[in-house]
């Protein structure tokens, strides 16, 4: 991954009213992020938002970094209409997974692969509570 680009991919979608970005401080360090907006699948129903990104760094894993970020990321959909929060996940990410089912997230049987080396992702789905 080459975070200039990353940086500018973000900076372009959010100029551009297509998402929206939370970071995570811990003291005067970024410990991380979360990126959302409307959901990207055209069969998606209406109403539900997608969780694009979330990220910690590993050194602030078990801080509460990682509940913050989606705990707004979450809220921020809620707040613009989303009744359902949908994510993908690498398949392998058995943390991650772990994480998000923590949090209430369930599997579907949506799958795919990603545009990062076309690993195996799994479709997460939120409903509104």
């Amino acid at each position: 991954m080459d975070p200039a680009a990353i940086a500018a991919s973000w900076s372009d979608s959010i100029a551009a009213g297509r998402s929206r970005l939370y970071v995570a401080l811990i003291g005067d360090q970024i410990a991380g992020y979360a990126g959302v907006g409307p959901e990207r699948d055209p069969e998606a129903p209406p109403s539900t938002g997608e969780l694009y990104a979330l990220f910690v760094h590993p050194d602030h894993w078990g801080t509460g970094a990682g509940r913050a970020l989606t705990d707004a990321a979450v809220t921020d959909l809620h707040d613009h209409g989303c009744t359902a929060v949908w994510l993908w996940v690498l398949e392998a990410n058995t943390r991650a997974r772990r994480f998000y089912a923590r949090y209430g997230f369930t599997e579907t049987t949506d799958r795919t692969y990603s545009s990062l080396n076309n690993l195996p992702e799994i479709r997460l789905s939120l409903a509104r509570q």
